[in-house]
């Protein structure tokens, strides 16, 4: 029998598959990843590392996730594999300190039941069957569970898992003090406001430190709060103010976020007794001592850094009251604001430093030289399409948050200061204060610092976060980098660097920057024209006024040839400009489909391209090296 001939590039296919299949198989058995992202994204963070090399005894993580529902979305079942994936990659770097075991909790499972007691949260699905996604951590006799890996938070699944690991690791979480005019804990301290949420921003600081709510008529604060977070405080009491002083003195850590104008409470006030509800804070008194000026009557805008909102009846209108703060904005060299790529900011003040002080006065946040200032009362009277054109820049950037350090003295030299006065001059009837168990203090004895943030609109939900109810979880995504940036200056101050740098990573969204750019610039364009055409509209109807107030009493037509004339000639360069206006956006268009199909070409053609070259450059050499016979 006449043996089959096989050719050369018969079996060099049949090799290439078997080499195929069997680099596919290897893969599924070895932990082999490659993160090609500009920022590694998908690679476990140094700071993540230290977190692991700081565990003395082994962890347990018990990751439950409902694979074999048969409804359950793809994309839900590629997200739990990624989660799998990221889990089993801490076990691997933990080197022995921790213990990765996956469960499927079926129902009427002692698996489920465990699920349930762990606190772990289940949404139903439509044949009735319940879904898990989510772990737990136990070390010891303390557990920390994250009851639902949403995928909406992708971005932040390393920090949330490394924020689980390092409160199972700490006996005692810092102390934050709050101290704050506004509603931070929605319902559950307001009766009245019933439909008030919590703020993101305290449900995300009490995942890791201890928070605690200080009253407004503070007289003193405790030694064992790390930082005291100051938000807008609205005519504060003097003694309180000296509480403050006194606790900065002594080496307290201090955040203030003071506002000329805060929009959040305007929104949830109405005015009363016919007049506007008092809505900006300061601390005159205190800021001075510690060499800041600060004017609660003014609010800075920026040309450059305007955020397009919409002014009603769809008219986009580039607003540079609310900046939208690019890393331009920010100290790249700060470990606050190293990593982020975008606040907004919110009819905000401006600092500066006062002139004869010695305090180190180090900006963290600053506009752009397209910066212009406008007095507080413009805002509440007049349209955002007046204020954009009302503002006038001068070429002078100015601060929006600054670091302050210095050996601060006191703002009450003569100590504590009496209790209030009524109006006939005797002391108001209160209960007798405890004693002070801190002396008084003149000076503090080291440098301390202070981060002053001069707006609190910022940190509000409204302006940071998204919140959304999915399957009656509440589940919050970050429009910006707000709550990042106030979540790091407390993380800074109390020395969890760790968690800062796993927190503020980069970006999973890319935007095209030049799209944007293009975008921006017709935007602009446009708003120019719109601008020229509403003071030429104007022009025209003084004129028409004047025209009729000296029209001739026995006049029985109502527009005069001259009034008819005018009218004429404004209606055609409106048709001019509006042509114009057209124009603008028709040059947008193309500038962005033209780059679209641009990018579109080179993500189709590149990688086949090089695939071409490579095997063209391959088949040359591979026949310039074959011998001749």
């Amino acid at each position: 029998m006449k043996k089959p001939q096989w050719s050369y590039p018969a079996l060099s296919i049949i090799l290439l598959l078997v080499c195929l299949i069997g680099i596919n198989a290897l893969g599924n058995f070895l932990p082999l990843r490659i993160d090609v992202t500009d920022e590694k994204l998908y690679t476990i963070s140094e700071g993540t590392k230290k977190i692991l090399s700081d565990f003395e005894e082994p962890v347990t993580i018990k990751f439950y996730f409902s694979k074999d529902r048969a409804e359950l979305p793809q994309n839900f079942k590629a997200y739990a594999q990624r989660v799998e994936e990221v889990l089993r990659e801490y076990e691997y770097l933990a080197d022995g300190n921790i213990k990765l075991e996956v469960f499927d909790p079926k129902i009427d499972s002692e698996e489920e039941e465990w699920a349930q007691k762990y606190g772990l949260a289940s949404f139903a699905l439509p044949n009735g069957e319940n879904f898990y996604m989510g772990m737990v951590a136990l070390l010891l006799d303390q557990e920390i569970a994250i009851p639902y890996f949403d995928p909406r938070r992708e971005k932040f699944l390393e920090y949330d898992i490394s924020q689980a690991l390092m409160g199972l690791n700490q006996l005692q979480p810092p102390k934050i003090g709050v101290l704050s005019s506004l509603n931070l804990l929605g319902s559950s301290t307001h009766m009245r406001a019933s439909t008030v949420d919590e703020w993101a921003l305290y449900s995300e600081l009490k995942k890791s430190f201890d928070l605690q709510i200080l009253p407004p008529e503070i007289e003193e604060i405790s030694d064992d709060i790390t930082v005291l977070l100051l938000i807008h405080p609205k005519n504060m009491h003097e003694r309180a103010q000296y509480a403050v002083d006194q606790y900065v003195i002594r080496g307290g850590h201090l955040i203030v976020l003071v506002d000329p104008n805060s929009n959040h409470e305007a929104r949830t006030q109405s005015a009363q007794m016919g007049r506007m509800p008092d809505i900006k804070s300061d601390l005159p008194r205190l800021l001075k001592n510690w060499g800041v000026e600060f004017d609660p009557g003014m609010l800075v805008g920026d040309s450059r850094y305007a955020t397009s909102i919409n002014a009603g009846r769809g008219n986009i209108v580039r607003y540079p009251m609310w900046m939208s703060l690019p890393p331009a904005a920010m100290d790249e060299d700060h470990p606050i604001t190293s990593q982020l790529e975008n606040l907004l900011f919110v009819d905000s003040g401006f600092l500066s430093k006062v002139g004869e002080s010695t305090v180190e006065f180090s900006p963290l946040l600053q506009t752009s030289s397209q910066s212009g200032v406008l007095e507080t009362i413009m805002i509440q009277f007049t349209p955002p399409t007046q204020i954009a054109q009302n503002l006038k820049t001068d070429q002078v950037p100015r601060v929006l948050a600054a670091f302050l350090r210095d050996k601060f003295k006191t703002a009450f030299p003569e100590g504590q200061p009496p209790p209030s006065i009524t109006e006939e001059g005797a002391p108001v009837q209160t209960e007798e204060s405890p004693p002070l168990k801190h002396a008084h203090l003149q000076e503090a004895k080291n440098s301390g610092t202070i981060l002053v943030i001069a707006d609190v609109d910022f940190a509000s939900d409204t302006f940071s976060v998204q919140k959304m109810n999915f399957m009656g979880q509440i589940v919050v995504n970050l429009l910006n980098d707000n709550l990042n940036f106030i979540i790091n200056a407390v993380e800074f101050f109390t020395g969890d660097d760790e968690l800062m740098s796993i927190r503020s990573r980069g970006r999973f969204a890319r935007p095209f920057t030049k799209v944007m750019e293009l975008e921006n610039q017709a935007q602009m364009r446009f708003q120019e024209e719109e601008i020229g055409l509403q003071q030429t509209l104007r022009a025209v109807q003084e004129k028409l006024a004047e025209l009729e107030e000296h029209k001739d009493p026995g006049q029985k037509r109502l527009l005069t040839t001259e009034q008819q004339d005018e009218i004429k000639r404004f209606r055609t360069e409106e048709i001019e400009t509006r042509k114009r206006l057209r124009e603008v956006r028709k040059i947008l268009r193309q500038d962005i489909e033209s780059l679209g199909n641009w990018l579109l070409g080179l993500n189709m053609l590149l990688v086949p391209a090089i695939v071409a070259l490579v095997g063209v450059v391959s088949y040359r050499l591979r026949i310039g090296n074959k011998p001749r016979r």
